[in-house]
């Protein structure tokens, strides 16, 4: 018999004149007439969002959808906060290093906005915690780390048998750029897309090909091998503090547009599902819809722009 999950709801506290108050700014931009907008605003106060991982990502993403106006959020990550995710992660503070993320996050949000309700589930997305996560979520946000294959797998299942998830919006950050790819329920599956056992071993190969898959845009600097270098040495991916928020926005703006039902045309452009996905670059000003193949759209992106400089200067 699977073992039930362990939450813990903070339960939202209704108050009509306060959620007007707190989400009215929001209206010019949800819709076309004052009925249009007062329906909008309404999808998203009776949304239901489940946000996996409460790290760079996810953490500040779940905050921004219940600024937003989400009603219920639903938010899981096992880990707890270290020193160096003081950098860029919601509620790492030096007080609450060794505290676990989704609950500090959870709490966070409910002292922030009363009127949310907030189930944490700090064991992580599991086999015995995938199901009931996704149960009755109106939009999955996949922030589970991009390595933790099995977990992913087990997630996107329960999404794929939900009869009520819409969509499961994901991104990645890189450098100082940020992309944003979502699946669909009858389209490209993660498992088909990755096409890596759930229980492979995390060999440079393996890992090599996870990358390339999510994050298929490289920085302009430092070089390729450098990253690799970094993460061979040090078991981390590196993250600019800056890059985060760009991926939080580029996630909420599109989860949003799909709870309101304003994600197609006229209202907006609509972003293909996967393979495809959206990349902004803050530094080199490349935005645009690409995607996903296996392989670094720009893999000479260093070695062209620095291939006069003398060794010296790279070193510096």
């Amino acid at each position: 018999m699977q073992k039930k999950p362990r939450i813990i709801t903070l339960e939202g506290k209704k108050d009509p004149a306060f959620y007007r108050e707190r989400t009215k700014r929001n209206e010019l931009f949800v819709g076309i007439g004052r009925e249009q907008m007062a329906r909008s605003q309404e999808k998203l106060a009776n949304a239901v969002v489940g946000v996996a991982g409460a790290g760079g990502l996810g953490g500040g993403l779940a905050m921004m959808l219940a600024r937003l106006g989400v009603g219920h959020i639903k938010i899981c990550d096992p880990d707890s906060f270290e020193v160096s995710n003081i950098n860029r992660q919601l509620g790492a503070t030096p007080e609450t290093i060794g505290h676990n993320k989704s609950i500090v996050v959870g709490e966070l949000i409910h002292q922030t906005m009363p009127d949310v309700t907030v189930e944490i589930f700090p064991e992580g997305m599991q086999k015995h915690v995938a199901k009931e996560f996704v149960e009755g979520c109106d939009l999955l946000v996949d922030c589970v780390d991009f390595y933790l294959v099995d977990q992913r797998y087990d997630m996107h299942k329960a999404f794929r048998e939900s009869p009520t998830c819409k969509s499961c919006v994901a991104g990645t950050v890189v450098g100082w750029g940020a992309n944003v790819y979502h699946f669909t329920q009858d389209g490209l599956t993660l498992e088909d897309f990755y096409g890596i056992p759930a229980d492979a071993a995390q060999t440079e190969e393996v890992v090599d090909k996870l990358v390339k898959l999510q994050a298929s845009f490289l920085p302009r600097f430092p070089s390729k091998d450098a990253i690799y270098d970094y993460m061979r040495d040090t078991g981390n991916v590196p993250i600019l503090s800056l890059a985060p928020p760009l991926g939080q926005y580029m996630i909420v703006a599109r989860a949003a547009l799909i709870l309101m039902g304003l994600d197609k045309a006229p209202y907006c452009t609509e972003l293909p599902p996967m393979p495809s996905y959206l990349w902004m670059d803050a530094s080199t000003m490349e935005c645009g819809v690409y995607e996903f193949n296996g392989a670094f759209v720009n893999e000479d992106e260093f070695e062209t722009h620095f291939k006069n400089f003398e060794p010296e200067r790279l070193r510096a």
